[in-house]
Order: C-alpha cells, then structure tokens, then sequence
C-alpha cells in the first residue's frame, strides 16, 4: 500500500482540546494536503507508553470543512504494539444530524471534533505503539477533509 505523510499541523488541535485533556499522554494531528484524502494516504502516529496497567481513553480528531460532502466518515484504525502485535479496527464518525446540521464545534466554516473511539484501552506493553488511520469510505478521494488525529489519555492513576 502506497503511503503519503501529511504535513505535521496540530497546533489547533492541542490547542482547541486542551481545557480537556487532564491525563493527556499524546495529542497530534495531522494536515491532509489540499484537503483531499486519498485512500491510498494514511496517517501515521507514534507515542509511549510508560505506565501498562493503566487504562486508556483513546480519541479520534477530525476537521472539516462545511462543504464536506457526507454526514459520517468511516476510518480504518491499526495499532501496533512495541512487539509488533497489531489490531485492527472500524470507527465511524457521526459529523451532522439528520437535518444535516453539523454536529462539531466549529469556527467560520471549519468543524472540528473528537470522537471517544475506544474507552478502558490497555496498552499491555510498555514502549512505542504506532496508530495508522485510513479513510474507508467509498469514495477514492474525500474532499474537504482538513485535519486527522489521535488522542491518548490515561483514565485511571
């Protein structure tokens, strides 16, 4: 599989989720350039775990522009141990309500949100995990898609 990185911007991101982010152990994301994901680009994340038997809230961010063409997105979601042990998931993402109404917060015409993907997540192995996300829906190339991103906070001391 071909893949592209994307430009590194999540001052925004760390920004705008910061007032919530106690336990905060990794926070990025990433710029799609021009706005257009194409299938075939994944975004790529590395952070370390220290501590193996806490529990873990793990997040995805999204930004997009008001144009975006659906009311959902669905991600492909691989994480990889420090072993190598990987795990592979589905996440959709519900952006707009059933009039269309977009459900982020948003500023100008821009929507930005962070989805619970997966609350009480162990991360059993200390050292570097990697997460890569895909787009998986059924369009090659998503247009007005800005930003993506991951969130990792420890929930339990």
């Amino acid at each position: 599989m071909h893949s592209k990185s994307f430009i590194a911007s999540g001052l925004f991101f760390i920004l705008f989720f910061a007032a919530c982010d106690t336990g905060r152990v990794y926070e990025e994301s990433l710029k799609i350039p021009e706005a257009e994901w194409n299938r075939n680009e994944t975004a790529k994340f590395e952070f370390a775990i220290e501590d193996s038997l806490a529990e873990y809230a793990f997040f995805l961010n999204f930004r997009h522009a008001g144009d975006y063409p659906y009311r959902n997105i669905y991600l492909f979601s691989k994480t990889k141990s420090p072993s190598g042990k990987l795990a592979v998931d589905t996440a959709q993402m519900i952006l707009a309500n059933s009039q269309g109404r977009w459900l982020g917060k948003g500023i100008g015409d821009i929507y930005d949100y962070q989805f619970k993907f997966k609350q009480g997540q162990l991360f059993p192995e200390k050292g570097t995990y990697q997460v890569i996300l895909e787009q998986a829906m059924r369009e090659k190339t998503l247009t007005n898609v800005t930003d993506i991103g991951i969130g990792i906070k420890k929930t339990t001391p």
